[in-house]
């Protein structure tokens, strides 16, 4: 079984697997803040079963 979907410890962090999302479309931000496009795009990717978004 690849490693890719076994938990992976960082620190006190004990994440599902080692799927990291990393930060992206800021650009659309509003004067630097998340808009509800953003609540809307974070909450589905957070709902794909990653280990873990930033």
């Amino acid at each position: 079984m690849s490693q890719l979907f076994s938990p992976f410890a960082i620190g006190n962090l004990l994440l599902k697997n080692r799927i990291v999302i990393a930060p992206m479309c800021q650009y659309s931000a509003e004067n630097g803040d998340a808009t509800d496009w953003h609540l809307i795009h974070l909450g589905h990717l957070a709902l794909s079963g990653a280990g873990l978004l930033i």
